[in-house]
């Protein structure tokens, strides 16, 4: 079997390293790396206190042509999120609907190797607009390394 590397494989590296939101603590990053032969990029949130608060791990499924992300955080909540590019330039994800019909997207978009705009928001249900519950910016503070 060939190696995850190349397209469509290589979509999501805009986000390999270790960013930090400049709104949040200081000590607050994620740390994002490729895992499991490259085949899976892995995202870890760490909180100002230095304890792990969320991991996501996600991958290009060949058979459905699309991301999936599976995020699990210290709040126990436990996500499944689909998608990839959109046309526009963004790399948007969206879940399945959780309790109640609710679906999350996080949407990222002004993707530079320095920094990326992000966006999460809420909807219930299939149809209808969405509610931004978070908007704000990464900076990139470490290297996109393997």
């Amino acid at each position: 079997m060939a190696a995850c590397t190349g397209p469509p494989y290589d979509q999501f590296d805009f986000w390999l390293g270790s960013w930090h939101d400049p709104a949040a603590p200081a000590a607050e990053h994620y740390t994002v790396r490729r895992t499991a032969g490259g085949c899976a990029i892995e995202e870890v949130l760490t909180g100002a206190s230095g304890e792990t608060q969320g991991i996501g791990v996600s991958g290009w499924d060949s058979e459905r042509n699309q991301w999936r992300q599976l995020w699990v955080d210290k709040d126990r909540f436990v996500t499944l999120y689909t998608g990839g590019p959109a046309t526009n330039g963004t790399f948007v994800l969206v879940s399945e609907p959780k309790g109640r019909g609710t679906r999350w997207r996080y949407t990222y978009r002004n993707i530079r190797p320095d920094g990326v705009d992000a966006e999460y928001a809420s909807r219930n249900g299939e149809v209808g607009s969405w509610t931004t519950v978070w908007s704000g910016h990464f900076d990139r503070i470490g290297p996109a390394g393997d």
